[in-house]
């Protein structure tokens, strides 16, 4: 049975996690390890987003989704400063380098990490219920407040598969990859980045590419169920190609 790639649910304060589906309403959670953000402004919001990341993680998406809302009204409202970019980053490294390549003189306020990750969670609600537009909405909105994350842009990727955009779903992956490639607070999603990838270009027909993407992330995260399961379906893919006049 091939497995969908989900991105959980990111606590400042709690481990990042990362969801199969093995069935359409079954899921798992696996823990990864992140680098806890340092904090900034509004960081007095961690309390409630780790408070509904658990919610989250137990099932309880319609006491999580109230809390979430509140944070990301106040999150807005820090966003919504006049004349000033306002972002989030996990280490100070991060902000350095931001203000180095992509600063344009516009002053640069850190926003906590919470704030990312409330957006995200609503991202993940949504994909929940099915409404990948909303889903996609929230998680554009994550990756442009914190733009050295991963997760958005897995989760994103997660949204788009269910939605069978299968390329769109790869290029979101793919950006995932890079920046766990490019910034070690990252690097920690790298595995989860490239079974995703690895999923979509399965439906994408590149079954060379996929199974490299596999290989790559069974290095990195030896044993891991999923992609020996997916790298069994693409030798059972290939079995019936090789079978078939």
């Amino acid at each position: 049975m091939r497995h969908l790639l989900l991105l959980g649910l990111l606590g400042t304060c709690l481990p990042a996690m990362a969801q199969s589906q093995t069935g359409p309403s079954r899921l798992s959670t696996t823990p990864l390890l992140s680098r806890q953000a340092e904090p900034a402004l509004g960081k007095e919001l961690r309390a409630s987003v780790s408070q509904a990341t658990q919610r989250n993680l137990n099932g309880e998406h319609a006491k999580a989704l109230g809390t979430l809302q509140e944070v990301a009204l106040q999150c807005d409202a820090y966003r919504s400063a006049p004349a000033r970019q306002v972002l989030s980053f996990r280490t100070q490294r991060q902000y350095e380098l931001h203000l180095r390549e992509s600063g344009n003189g516009e002053p640069v306020d850190w926003l906590d990490l919470a704030c990312a990750n409330a957006y995200t969670q609503l991202g993940y609600i949504a994909v929940e219920k099915k409404d990948i537009e909303q889903a996609l909405g929230w998680l554009d909105k994550a990756h442009a407040t914190a733009p050295y994350e991963a997760e958005p842009l897995t989760e994103r990727g997660a949204a788009l598969i269910q939605r069978k955009d299968w390329a769109a779903a790869l290029d979101s992956y793919q950006r995932a990859l890079a920046l766990t490639r490019t910034h070690p607070e990252a690097a920690y999603a790298e595995a989860l980045a490239l079974r995703g990838t690895g999923f979509a270009q399965i439906e994408l027909g590149d079954l060379a590419a996929a199974q490299a993407a596999y290989e790559k992330s069974l290095e990195l995260e030896p044993g891991n169920k999923i992609a020996n399961n997916e790298l069994t379906y693409i030798k059972q893919l290939r079995e019936r190609q090789e079978a078939t006049p």
